[in-house]
């Protein structure tokens, strides 16, 4: 059993980062299903090429594959929890889509980035496992997923400084999802769906159950602010607000950095 690394660049016009602990004999095996799994589903949910999801945009609807279904169903029940700060179309607002039984009917543009990154790195990380690794760690540009026993030190970047400034928070995560939301990589660029408007604040990092949720709940946690610990509370996630003296542990949801 060994522990290999290899990384991606132009994944989803970012990177893919991947750690294995494996049998020395199945770590190219688990690298390539890594890979091949970030490009099938990006087949379903890119927005900036054809996908499923582009053509379920188009035609106002229609019958998702399973996968897509439960992304739009996760997105639905988020924007519920959240009370609109997590929203599948973050830049129209209100009523995005409709389940009528096994159909959907799409009402606006769907932008799922906000949630489908975390998900394929959670399905990234258990083709890693269905692939014979025993452990497996997916970053896809910032997003975190890992499987499989043990625990590994999560470093979080602070929202302004050098690249390479030591971490300003360093989670331990077992299996689960850790993602952050804020003004790094891509300036004041989050908006509050519910006045269309940039959120303000810096950055925002949750620990949850799997990479989707962590992916939603960061983006929530950023727009709702300290008002969003009683949302991560009942999802079983963790987060930290970050202002200019650090990281803050968010109220019911959160533990002491």
């Amino acid at each position: 059993m060994g522990r290999y690394g290899a990384r991606w660049e132009g994944v989803l016009g970012s990177f893919l980062e991947v750690q294995l602990l494996a049998p020395p004999w199945r770590k190219g095996m688990a690298f390539r299903s890594v890979v091949a799994e970030i490009g099938r589903l990006e087949g379903l949910f890119s927005r900036y090429r054809e996908s499923e999801l582009t053509r379920l945009v188009r035609q106002g609807g229609g019958r998702p594959s399973p996968e897509l279904r439960e992304v739009l169903a996760w997105a639905l029940r988020l924007q519920e929890a959240t009370g609109g700060a997590f929203h599948p179309a973050p830049r129209h607002g209100g009523e995005a889509l409709r389940f009528h039984g096994e159909e959907v009917e799409v009402l606006a543009p769907l932008d799922l980035d906000g949630l489908a990154k975390g998900y394929m790195a959670d399905r990234a990380a258990e083709a890693a496992l269905r692939a014979g690794a025993r452990a497996a760690l997916v970053n896809l540009g910032g997003d975190l997923a890992r499987k499989g026993p043990g625990w590994a030190a999560v470093g979080v970047e602070a929202p302004r400084g050098p690249d390479n400034a030591p971490p300003a928070l360093i989670l331990k995560l077992g299996e689960g999802g850790v993602a952050t939301s804020g003004v790094r990589h891509r300036g004041a660029h989050l908006l509050d769906p519910r006045t269309g408007k940039p959120a303000p604040g810096l950055q925002a990092t949750v620990q949850a159950p799997s990479a989707l949720l962590a992916d939603g709940l960061a983006k929530a946690l950023f727009v709702l602010g300290r008002e969003a610990g009683a949302v991560l509370k009942g999802f079983g996630a963790q987060g930290y607000l970050f202002g200019p003296q650090g990281p803050v542990p968010c109220p019911e949801g959160g533990k002491d950095a």
